[in-house]
Formats: C-alpha cells, structure tokens, sequence
C-alpha cells in the first residue's frame, strides 16, 4: 500500500509521518520475528549462550540460550508473544498521533463523555478511550466527515485497544464480560479468565485497518494555518 499521501497541514503532516516511520519499524522488526521463527537453528547448539547484555561478567547478566528461544517458538510462546508487542507499539502509536492532532487544532476531548456506539441487537457499546472521543471531536470541531468517525470503524479501533489493554493489564487474559464483548467486535473470542490467542495473520489485519482509516481521516484536515479551532 502507498503510505505516502498529501496532507494540507504541516504539523499533522509531520506527525503523520513520525508515526508512519515508526509503525513501519515495528512492522520491520515483526517481520524479522517471523524470519526467526522459519529459520533452521539446528546447526545453533542447544547450550549456545545469547546474553542480554555485555556489560557485566555472566554471573550477573540475564542469559537464554538457543535452547530456549527453539522452545519458545516451537510451543508457539514466542509467536503470540510478538504479537502482542506488535499490536501494544501500534496502539501506541496511534495514540500518540491523534495527542499530535488535537494539539494541533487546540481541540481537547477530556470532558468528553463516552461514545455510545450500537452494536447489533444488543446494547450500545461505551467507547470511553480518549483518543476514540478525540476522533469524535475532531470530525465535530472541524466540520468534517470521514469513515474514521463512523460507528462501526470506531468500535473495531476500539476492539484493537481493547486488546492492547488486556495485554497490559491483564496478563492478555479477558478480565470480564464487558471486555468479552468488546473483543468480539474484531472476531476475537475468549472465555472470561482466559488468554486471548491471536492468529497469525491478526497484527498485519490490525496494521491495515488502522492506517487506512487513519489516511482517510488526515486526507480532509484543513490547513487552519495562523488560527485555533474553538474547543468546544
């Protein structure tokens, strides 16, 4: 996909591209963990020491060995593992760009109440998230419409978010039924108390679903330059 896409605001245009930058050094360094994952270690010795470090004696540095990173992968640890990473730094990327944005526009969602978002038959779902109640307010603020700011699209961001925090918070385990449900938004189950298990391909969906929704958004930002957008 093309990443690279005219943005009449510099600010946001920068920021866009602090944050391409580094969602696509994850990317990078995701990809090489599927490398790792596909390459022959047998010719490695089991016993070959991989330190963390060469600042100390061993005595005092944290060692793994080729045995263990072989364990790791062929349990499937490893793989889960680097997904979750994977999705934590894209969380927080995308975080971190729409804090960029708002500032920009002098915009502020902190008294913002939660986004309740229908979800099928069931009862609306709260999207209480600061930067889902920032899209919100932006597309509000500036007077403009984007798919970003569609219902749907924000309860699947959400969902991504959701994750993240279960990965955090939880030990990737689903805390609760709230939590649950949220979830399922993205097709992904779990049993309450349970750990959340990725497929493979889950981190590169994720990926995709948020830059071009994001390149949806940042495409119809208006310049603004030399003024503030109210606040409200």
């Amino acid at each position: 996909m093309d990443w690279n896409i005219p943005i009449a605001n510099q600010e946001v245009a920068t920021a866009y591209g602090s944050f391409k930058d580094y969602v696509l050094g994850v990317a990078t360094h995701f990809a090489g963990s599927r490398l790792l994952e596909a390459l022959d270690l047998t010719p490695l010795e089991s016993e070959t020491k991989i330190a963390l470090s060469n600042d100390f004696a061993d005595y005092f540095t944290t060692i793994r060995n080729v045995g263990d990173l072989v364990q790791s992968i062929e349990s499937g640890y490893y793989s889960q593992l680097s997904l979750r990473l994977a999705t934590i730094q894209l969380c927080t990327a995308f975080e971190v760009l729409f804090d960029s944005i708002t500032r920009t526009y002098g915009v502020t969602a902190d008294n913002e109440p939660a986004i309740e978002a229908p979800y099928g038959g069931a009862a609306p779902i709260q999207l209480g998230n600061k930067t889902i109640r920032q899209i919100r307010k932006l597309h509000r603020v500036l007077e403009i419409d984007t798919v970003l700011n569609d219902d749907d699209v924000l309860l699947k961001l959400s969902a991504i978010i959701e994750l993240r925090n279960c990965f955090i918070h939880s030990g990737g385990r689903v805390p609760n039924e709230g939590k649950q449900v949220r979830l399922s938004v993205y097709g992904i189950s779990a049993e309450v108390g349970e750990s959340v298990h990725l497929k493979r391909n889950h981190f590169d969906d994720f990926l995709h679903y948020v830059i071009i929704h994001v390149q949806a958004f940042v495409r119809f930002l208006p310049e603004m330059t030399g003024r503030t957008m109210p606040s409200t």
